[in-house]
């Protein structure tokens, strides 16, 4: 027993004190709990945001206890052992979890709360590394700090290096180390850096008086941090403005040792990984017995790619990503236009002329791809091709009307968004994008051939092109693309939409074109460029995650599906065109005396274009072009290494602040008793 007090009061103290060091780290845990749970549920957003709140109050009301109180101590300065052997508990049942989902193990949820425990885990070995007494440690902080800073710039380096060169079982062992380096290395460098840089100023100004002047340079680091995301946000740099906030809000997190960066990381895992709510299909989805029925065939800018909600079972990752939208424009005119009561929804997000035309008409195709190998198959849990879903289903319903958008994918839209984004001019590669549109017109022609054949020749059918999604302005605040880039993409869906218009021209079956539809975003000012990027129809970069297994939602891949493609208001836009244009084509409606089906199949398809240097599709036998461009992409990136240092310039002068600021705080070290050490005391 310690001879200064008595050991009644010690023990009423210590039994005080007890809630004020288990209460509130109890209360983070179990919101945690509640977080995860739900996230890996696959609740609704409104019920997941009821949950993020709970875990905010908790989170909040413990960093508040580890700023007010500080770190715990165990007898002799060492870390509380309970604090160590939790730590130790929790990162072993991550690391098991994890290892057992990648051994196969079945469980929606273990990547998740694998990585949660994990993170838990390493967080608590991070406040014990922390929290030990100063003296016990000496630089041992800064050189370990060093050596794990220093150990995730040697991984990135190589990386940078490598990925380029390598594929298989290499690349993705290159994947991991990088991930490692980057999620765990690095965050535990930066925290024991951060620890060693607030006990040597803290020192230095109980040595020297208050430390005004760093207070001063800290709070002006800090102040110009917040400068510039305001900044950013005025000039409409929404996606800069936040990746700066979370930059400075996740070092302030790592420098305080509160956990906050550890709440932080796990808020955004979980929200980032929230399904977007699924819709019941409506009666007019369902055509059986439709008498006027709009049958909606194409990719994304047919289905409603790009809003904020799709019908059930659409938007399934892994296994029907078709997502289909409420908001679609197709939905749209079968739910306010008279002239038709049901739509046939069958657009689907990633369609390419393979996944819509009909099998038995596969030799079409393989004429124009040049190779009798071409395949032609359904979409994820798709029951056929769109022509082979519609070919089923016609006894069922009278069609009025069937409209087309397709070609895009096969052109390469996916690649095109994914060179323009990165660094460098997407421009230097409109040469490897050109190439292929011969042989999209072809697939298209042989497509519109196929779908003719499908349907009585009374019924029409419409090709609707890509509307423009970007302005000709000469600046454009809001969206990261250059002049050029800007003029490429323009040029190049003009490009694509000609291609449509050809390919329609080409099949002679009768094929109308809504040239309008090009200019919809244009006339109703929903270009990006033409305003606030806020009140665009057209996504930028827009994250959500996907419905399905937990593994499906928190892949990164997953969240930027809904980028570069028109939102609610721009299918408003775009069905208004649409309405406008029936009203100018009365005729298009009306009764026609039937004829024979199929009858326009009879003429021949233009002769096979010559095979470009790369295919936009998997389906062909020569080299894909997303290979070609990645590989670009990174060479781009690895060219632009002085803005890289630059940024980590940047963030370092940023971390530098966030250590002055937190060394100002009192230090506050009371010891931790355990009940062990007062019964051996007694």
């Amino acid at each position: 027993m310690n001879g200064d007090e008595p050991a009644a009061p010690a023990e009423r103290r210590g039994r005080r004190s007890m809630p004020l060091w288990w209460g509130p780290r109890v209360m983070f845990v179990g919101g945690a709990v509640v977080l995860v749970v739900e996230s890996s549920r696959g609740v609704p957003l409104s019920e997941l945001r009821r949950a993020l709140y709970v875990f905010c109050a908790c989170s909040a009301v413990f960093i508040v206890r580890q700023l007010w109180v500080g770190h715990q101590r165990g007898p002799g300065g060492d870390p509380p052992r309970w604090l160590v052997r939790a730590a130790a508990f929790l990162t072993a049942a991550g690391v098991l979890v994890l290892v057992a989902h990648l051994a196969g193990f079945e469980g929606d949820a273990l990547p998740l709360v694998g990585s949660v425990l994990l993170l838990l885990g390493l967080g608590w070995f991070v406040e014990a590394w922390r929290g030990a007494k100063p003296g016990q440690q000496r630089n041992a902080l800064l050189w370990w700090g060093v050596a794990l800073c220093a150990l995730t710039a040697v991984t990135a380096g190589a990386a940078a290096f490598l990925l380029p060169k390598v594929k298989g079982g290499l690349f993705l062992a290159l994947l991991i180390a990088l991930g490692l380096a980057l999620f765990v290395a690095l965050p535990l460098g930066l925290n024991v850096l951060s620890e060693w840089g607030v006990r040597r100023l803290r020192q230095r100004s109980s040595a020297a008086g208050p430390g005004a002047g760093v207070a001063i340079v800290g709070c002006l680091g800090i102040v110009s941090a917040v400068g510039a995301v305001a900044l950013l946000g005025y000039l409409d740099w929404v996606l800069a403005a936040v990746l700066v906030a979370m930059a400075l809000v996740l070092l302030l997190a790592i420098v305080s040792n509160t956990h906050a960066d550890v709440a932080l990381i796990l808020a955004a895992l979980c929200m980032l990984a929230a399904a977007p709510p699924e819709r019941p299909k409506p009666q007019a989805l369902f055509p059986a017995g439709g008498q006027r029925v709009l049958v909606a065939i194409g990719d994304s800018y047919m289905s409603g790619e790009g809003a904020s909600s799709y019908f059930e079972r659409t938007d399934d990752g892994g296994r029907n990503e078709c997502r289909r939208s409420p908001s679609a424009y197709a939905v749209g005119l079968t739910t306010g236009d008279r002239r038709f009561d049901r739509v046939l929804f069958l657009a689907c997000s990633g369609a390419r002329t393979y996944n819509v035309i009909a099998k038995s008409d596969a030799s079409f195709l393989q004429v124009q791809e040049g190779r009798p190998g071409t395949k032609i198959k359904a979409q994820g849990d798709e029951p056929g091709t769109q022509i082979d879903q519609l070919t089923s289903q016609a006894s069922s319903f009278r069609p009025a009307l069937v409209i087309v958008a397709l070609g895009g994918n096969d052109a390469g839209f996916a690649i095109l968004g994914e060179a323009c984004i990165a660094p460098g001019g997407c421009e230097e590669q409109e040469s490897v994008f050109k190439s292929n549109l011969p042989k999209v017109r072809g697939a298209l022609a042989a497509t519109f051939r196929s779908l003719r054949k499908a349907l009585p020749a009374d019924v029409p059918i419409v090709a609707v092109p890509y509307p423009q999604p970007l302005a000709t302005a000469e600046s454009c605040t809001g969206v990261a693309l250059t002049k050029t880039e800007r003029d490429f993409i323009h040029r190049f869906v003009d490009e694509v939409d000609k291609t449509m218009f050809e390919a329609a021209t080409d099949a002679k079956a009768g094929i109308e074109y809504l040239a309008e539809m090009k200019d919809s975003l244009k006339d109703h000012q929903l270009q990006l460029c033409q305003g606030r990027k806020s009140k665009a129809g057209i996504n930028f970069v827009d994250i959500a995650s996907v419905n399905g297994f937990a593994s499906q939602r928190f892949s990164p891949a997953k969240w930027i599906h809904n980028s570069l493609h028109p939102n609610e208001r721009g299918h408003e836009a775009m069905r208004a065109t649409f309405t406008t244009w029936l009203k100018n084509h009365p005729g298009l409606l009306e009764q026609r005396a039937p004829t024979a089906q199929g009858q326009a199949t009879s003429q021949a398809l233009p002769a096979p274009q010559p095979e470009p240097v790369c295919s936009m599709t998997s389906n062909a036998g020569n080299p894909h072009c997303q290979d070609q461009i990645r590989a670009w992409e990174l060479e781009q990136t690895r060219g632009r290494w002085p803005w890289l240092l630059l940024v980590l310039l940047g963030l370092a002068v940023l971390w530098v602040a966030s250590v002055a600021v937190f060394s100002l705080l009192p230090g506050r070290e009371p010891p931790y008793r355990d009940p062990a050490s007062r019964t051996r005391a007694r």
